[in-house]
């Protein structure tokens, strides 16, 4: 008998282990014990044999309607030791385990048996029952207590202002604005077609000045992830009118220079209110060519920068 408890002690273990318990219980237990069977363990002592058993942690109280009760009442005649379990509850039913011994303890052990596989059992049902719930599909989302309906990821139309800093503009940090027209391409792909305009940047040689400025036009896809955030990488090209004008000299003139260039760009942007979009614009133009504006015998005033970067933040709002 000894061994048989043994055996079923550690088939339980193992069993307990592999199930991967996620379902919390209430455990309430109870004991009963004869003059004869005054040995055998009180309600504490078999709580815990059982939690060893399951391998988990119980609740000791069980105020709510699915907690589980279990009534055991021990008793001894003559050389046989005897118990009987009521299980209320879920389950309710009834069982009864006698092991002839000068001790109760494997009796103790084989009442924890018991009570870890019910609860094993119930435990399988109740998942099998949370599997088996239908799932509903949410269509709305709740933002600021209002029922609002998940955008559909279509295409959309906005603008955008942005405003920054430009550096590599010859050696000098300067303001640069912008003006966007763009279309999101189901939420994914962004294309953009932009005004640019740096501020004039004027560098002074001799007893004169000259100013150099920027007006140009681009065009940018960028790869966007993210719902309510997005992100991603972008490219584009620009076509502009480098501009340089000096005063000051015996003879002040001005030229305009054809200005082109590639960029690699990040954009981060957040959409809230549902239309609007708040973000920041980072990006480096590498112009096509090397540009100088130069004073006449006094040599070069403004020379291109092989890398402009810039940092930038925009609003934009969506029309549709």
């Amino acid at each position: 008998m000894l061994a048989l408890f043994r055996f079923a002690t550690v088939l339980v273990f193992s069993f307990v282990t592999a199930s991967g318990w996620a379902t919390r219980l209430s455990l309430v237990i109870a004991t009963e014990r004869s003059e004869a069977a005054a040995d055998c363990a009180d309600e504490a002592r078999l709580f815990a044999k059982v939690e060893k058993i399951s391998q988990r942690s119980l609740e000791p109280e069980g105020p709510a309607p699915d907690a589980i009760r279990v009534v055991i009442r021990f008793d001894r005649s003559d050389d046989e030791y005897r118990a009987d379990l009521e299980f209320q509850g879920p389950k309710p039913g009834e069982r009864s385990l006698r092991d002839r011994s000068s001790h109760c303890e494997i009796l103790e052990d084989a009442v924890a048996v018991a009570i870890a596989l019910l609860l094993d059992s119930e435990v399988e049902r109740r998942e099998r029952e949370l599997r088996e719930a239908p799932r509903a599909v949410p269509t709305i989302s709740i933002i600021r207590s209002e029922v609002v309906p998940k955008r559909s990821k279509t295409n959309s139309v906005y603008v955008a202002g942005e405003a920054g800093v430009q550096a590599g503009f010859d050696s000098k940090i300067v303001p640069r604005l912008a003006g966007a027209l763009g279309m999101h391409k189901r939420e994914k792909w962004l294309f953009e077609l932009s005004a640019e305009l740096i501020a004039p940047a004027t560098s002074r040689i001799a007893a004169g000045e000259v100013s150099v400025s920027l007006v140009a036009g681009a065009l940018r896809a960028c790869r966007l992830w993210g719902d309510e955030w997005q992100w991603g990488p972008c490219a584009g090209f620009a076509v502009g009118r480098l501009h340089g004008s000096g005063r000051g000299f015996d003879e002040s003139l001005s030229s305009s220079l054809l200005w082109t260039a590639f960029s690699g760009e990040l954009l981060v942007q957040r959409t809230f209110a549902d239309r609007w979009q708040l973000g920041a614009h980072a990006a480096a133009w590498v112009p096509l060519k090397e540009q100088r504006f130069s004073v006449q015998n006094l040599g070069t005033v403004w020379n291109s920068s092989a890398i402009w970067p810039f940092l930038g933040v925009r609003l934009g709002v969506r029309f549709q």
